[in-house]
């Protein structure tokens, strides 16, 4: 007997969720999504909703919380105009790896493809931004279908998408009525593993960073977790860390080795270390401004990213490292030599500004808001 006999399929969609660890749900209700809503306000207890005036709010906000907290965002919205609202938000979620649920409504099931009021194919529309893209049609594929939505905005770092009709919002499980194929349940429970990459090519990586004199480490997004490793590494190779918009915190801008931000909202001293690096060591980013980054043929290049297809995509690597960026970072540490007497490196102080090293020679104090818009 299923755990949700009896169970309407909005409130199947709403415990399902509440089992990922969702506690918050930005939206705005409507007719198409009005099933949900109401299983959302019986559990008001146990899952927050907070009203948005507009449906992109919600998609941003779920962006946000998702980026802000490690845990899943999650959006709904009616259906139609409600649903197409949502879509400048997720766009933000696929572009920074943001793992994002967007449930919505859609209308009656025996009405679509009719013309029907605000009768949108929503499957179509959603097909580009989302990972997990599927309508829930009966309350038997309810459960599964959130734990699949979950599971791949998870694994995939972005958004997955459900839709469901007004009137199967409505529709009651009664009794285990699966199909014969279907165990119930079976999607449940799982755990996204820690991923490292292949020894050998840790040893690769180690190789390059110990022979190079002016290693520049990129910190992005995906080394948020990673803080203590990234100035580990930093202080035992002498590289001063340079930081994408997204991963503003993963030291401090007033940690000595923190050169500030780089790109159109970046430092002056940014710049000059990728100007004269002769190693970009990316963590965790895969940091669009190409025009930044060391010249071509400049630079040995290695990235950590958890993603394969993010290896290369801004800047030709000798080595790239596809794991956890803790993880790989902490496998990575035992196998660096300690320099201690390297020139390239960076003194950088709150009250002081920014005051950069390379050769020798000291550059002049520049202030840390100072913006390099201009190069």
């Amino acid at each position: 007997m299923s755990e949700y006999e009896s169970m309407r399929t909005a409130d199947i969609v709403a415990e399902a969720v509440m089992d990922w660890n969702v506690d918050t749900i930005f939206g705005l209700p409507g007719d198409g999504i009005n099933g949900f809503i109401e299983a959302l306000r019986r559990r008001q207890d146990k899952i927050r909703f907070i009203l948005v005036r507009h449906e992109e709010s919600a998609a941003f906000m779920a962006c946000a919380y998702a980026k802000y907290t490690g845990k899943l965002g999650a959006c709904v919205a009616t259906s139609g105009p409600g649903a197409i609202h949502l879509l400048n938000g997720l766009y933000d979620a696929k572009a920074d790896n943001t793992p994002v649920i967007a449930i919505t409504g859609s209308t009656y099931s025996d009405l679509m493809n009719s013309e029907y009021q605000q009768d949108v194919n929503l499957l179509q529309l959603y097909s580009d931004v989302a990972v997990y893209n599927t309508m829930i049609t009966s309350p038997q594929q309810a459960g599964m279908a959130v734990d699949l939505a979950c599971r791949a905005a998870f694994a995939n770092r972005g958004v997955s998408h459900l839709t469901i009709p007004i009137d199967v919002q409505e529709m009651k499980l009664k009794g285990s009525k699966y199909s014969k194929h279907k165990v119930s349940e079976h999607t449940s429970d799982v755990d996204i593993p820690i991923i490292l990459p292949d020894q050998k090519l840790l040893e690769k990586a180690a190789n390059i960073l110990n022979s190079r004199e002016k290693v520049v480490i990129l910190a992005g997004q995906g080394a948020l977790a990673a803080g203590e490793e990234v100035i580990a590494i930093a202080e035992k190779l002498g590289a001063p860390v340079v930081k994408a918009l997204l991963g503003k915190a993963v030291i401090p801008d007033d940690h000595p080795m923190s050169l500030g931000g780089l790109g159109l909202l970046g430092t002056e001293p940014a710049v000059d270390a990728m100007n004269e690096a002769d190693t970009l060591f990316m963590v965790g980013t895969s940091f669009p401004y190409t025009d930044y980054l060391p010249k071509l043929g400049q630079a040995k290049g290695i990235q950590i990213d958890i993603k394969p297809d993010k290896i290369g995509i801004r800047y030709p690597v000798d080595v790239g490292l596809v794991g956890d960026s803790k993880a790989t970072l902490s496998a990575l540490l035992p196998l660096l030599h300690q320099k201690n007497d390297v020139e390239f490196k960076v003194d950088a102080t709150r009250n002081e500004g920014m005051e950069y090293t390379s050769k020798g020679k000291k550059h002049q104090e520049r202030k840390t808001n100072q913006t390099t818009s201009h190069r």
